[in-house]
C-alpha cells in the first residue's frame, strides 16, 4: 500500500533523484509553471537604494554602540596606542620627592631599638648579675613578644665585660639574628643620618678611639649594615631607647611604626618624638603609702601604674626622622625630662589639652604620647638604678621622700585612694603584665629574691659605678647609695 508521504528512502536519496528546484522541472507537478504577473512588473525603486529610513527604535542601540567604540578607542590610545597619541592624552608625571624615591627603591622604614648594658662597668659583678636578672625578667620577654618583628635591637656592653656576665647575656640573645650585641662603649645617635657618619664610625668601640672597631658578640651584623645604608639613603628612621631593666608593651613597635606615617609626607627635614603616656613600675619592696603589710606576703614584688605629664620616661622614648632629617634637625640635645617643656606638642595627641586648644594641625616637628598603650612600658625600680629615682630601700627616713610615700605626707586624698585601689588589685595587674609584656610572675620572684638578698652589695657596686662616662653623677643619688650599702 502506497503512503501519502515519502517512502523509506532517506532525504538524501530523494534530493539526488529529483530536481533541485521547481523552476528547472516544469512537468514535475503535472503542469507548467508560469511566472506571476507580479514578478513581471517593473520595480519602482532601486534595490541598492531602498526608500525605507532607519526606524527610530534602532536609535538607542546605535548611540550605545558608538559610545562603546569611542570609550575603548580612548583606552587603546592611553595604554596601547602609538606613543605620539598617548603622550597627548597622558598628564605629565611630577618629579618624585626624596621619600617617594626611597619607597620606590624599597627602602621603607628602619627601626632601631638601642640598649646599654654595663658600659664602663665591666667588673661590678653584683650589680651586673642583678641587672641580668632584671633583663631576663622584664626586658627580654617584652621584646620577644613584639607583634611587629620589623626592628633591630642593638645592645652595647663594655668590650671587657666579665666573662661570667657576658656568657649569660649572649645565651639570652643568641637565637635572634636581629638582636645584635656589640662590645662597645660608644653610643652614636642618628644611625647614618649625619653627613659625617660612616658605618665604620658607627661600629667603633670607643668614642675617643675611632680606629678600634666594636666586637660583634651576637647577632647578624649584616642586618645592621643593610639598615644603616637604607637610613643613609633616605628611609624613615625610628630610634627607640630602652634601658636593660625595663620592658615595652607588646604592640609598641607596631604602634609607633604606624604613627610614623606622618614622616612620609611631602617635604624633607621632617621629624617627630614619641613618649610613653602610662607606665607601670615594679618594686621589690612595698611602695604603697597606706600599707604596713610585710613584704614577705608579696614575694614577686609590687606593681604600680601611673602617668607623669611633666616628663618623657626613658623606656620607649622614640625619635623619628623623615627623608633629609637627622638628630641635628631637632636642635639642642635634650634630656628626657626637658622634652615636654622644650618641644611643641602634636595636635594629633587627643590627650594633650594644649594641643587640642590649638587651631593648627601639627603632626611633625612635635612630640606626642602613645596614649593607646596603657601601660606602654614597665620600669623596674631597684638599687640597680643609676639615678635611684622613686626607689624604695626599706629605710623609712630614705623612703619618705619617694613619689608614692610622699602622697600620704601631703594629704592628697584623691591620689591616696587611687593607689590604695591598685594595692588591692595586684593580682589583676600581674595578669595584665603577663598578657601585655609576657612577664612571668615566677621569674619576678627569682629576680626579687636576688635583689633583696644582695641589696647592700648591689648598692655598693652601683656607688662605684657612679660618675663613670654615661652614668649619673648626682650627690643625692650617691648619698642614698652610701646609706643603703651600710645597712
Amino acid at each position: 500500500m502506497n503512503s501519502l508521504g515519502p517512502s523509506r528512502r532517506s532525504w538524501s536519496t530523494l534530493t539526488q533523484d529529483q530536481p533541485a528546484t521547481l523552476a528547472n522541472d516544469k512537468t514535475s507537478v503535472g503542469c507548467e509553471v508560469r511566472p506571476s504577473n507580479r514578478s513581471r512588473q517593473p520595480k519602482a525603486q532601486s534595490a541598492i537604494f531602498p526608500s525605507r529610513k532607519l526606524p527610530l527604535r534602532h536609535l538607542p542601540l546605535f548611540v550605545f554602540s558608538l559610545a562603546t567604540f569611542a570609550y575603548f578607542f580612548i583606552i587603546y590610545l592611553h595604554f596601547g596606542g602609538p606613543r605620539s597619541r598617548a603622550d597627548k592624552i597622558r598628564k605629565p608625571v611630577p618629579k618624585a620627592t626624596p621619600i617617594q624615591e626611597a619607597h620606590r627603591r624599597n627602602l621603607g622604614l628602619v627601626h632601631v631599638v638601642q640598649t646599654r648594658f654595663m658600659q664602663h662597668q665591666p667588673d661590678l659583678l653584683q650589680l651586673g648579675q642583678a641587672r641580668l636578672e632584671l633583663f631576663e625578667t622584664f626586658c627580654l620577654p617584652s621584646m620577644e613578644s613584639q607583634t611587629n618583628k620589623n626592628f633591630l635591637w642593638i645592645i652595647r656592653t663594655d668590650p671587657d665585660l666579665h666573662p661570667s656576665l657576658l656568657g649569660k647575656l649572649v645565651s639570652f640573645l643568641k637565637n635572634n639574628q636581629n638582636y645584635i650585641l656589640l662590645g662597645s662603649n660608644y653610643n652614636p645617635e642618628g644611625f647614618g643620618r649625619e653627613e659625617s657618619d660612616s658605618f665604620g664610625q658607627f661600629l667603633r668601640a670607643h668614642s675617643n678611639s675611632p680606629e678600634m672597631s666594636a666586637k660583634v658578640l651576637s647577632g647578624n651584623i649584616t642586618l645592621i649594615k643593610d639598615a644603616f645604608e637604607k637610613s643613609n639613603e633616605g628611609a624613615v628612621l625610628l630610634e627607640t631607647r630602652l634601658d636593660a631593666d625595663d620592658g615595652l608593651h607588646r604592640d609598641f613597635v607596631k604602634t609607633v611604626q604606624y604613627e610614623a606615617r606622618h614622616l612620609t609626607a611631602e617635604g624633607t627635614g621632617l621629624w617627630r618624638i614619641w613618649c610613653i603616656n602610662y607606665n607601670m613600675e615594679w618594686h621589690p619592696l612595698n611602695p604603697f603609702p597606706a600599707s604596713s603589710e610585710s613584704n614577705s606576703t608579696h614575694p614577686e614584688g609590687y606593681l604600680v601604674m601611673y602617668s607623669d605629664p611633666n616628663i618623657c620616661v626613658t623606656p620607649g622614648l622614640t625619635f623619628g626622622y623623615g627623608s633629609g632629617a637627622g638628630r641635628s634637625s631637632i636642635g639642642a640635645r635634650l634630656r628626657h625630662d626637658q622634652i615636654t617643656r622644650k618641644i611643641t606638642p602634636c595636635t594629633a595627641d587627643s590627650k594633650n589639652v594644649t594641643a587640642k586648644a590649638s587651631s593648627k594641625t601639627i603632626t611633625v616637628g612635635c612630640f606626642s604620647r602613645l596614649s593607646k598603650l596603657s601601660p606602654g612600658a614597665i620600669r623596674s625600680r631597684t638599687t640597680t638604678s643609676a639615678g635611684m629615682d622613686n626607689v624604695i630601700t626599706g629605710n623609712e627616713s630614705l623612703d619618705q621622700n619617694s613619689k608614692l610615700k610622699s602622697i600620704e605626707k601631703h594629704h592628697n586624698k584623691g591620689l591616696l585612694e587611687k593607689f590604695n585601689k591598685q594595692y588591692s588589685a595586684q593580682n589583676k595587674l600581674w595578669t595584665g603584665l603577663k598578657i601585655l609584656f609576657m612577664v612571668s610572675r615566677d621569674q619576678a620572684k627569682t629576680a626579687r629574691s636576688f635583689i633583696v638578698g644582695n641589696m647592700q652589695q648591689i648598692a655598693e657596686d652601683n656607688l662605684k659605678g657612679q660618675c663613670t662616662p654615661g652614668h649619673s653623677c648626682k650627690n643625692g643619688t650617691q648619698s642614698v647609695l652610701k646609706s643603703v650599702s651600710s645597712f
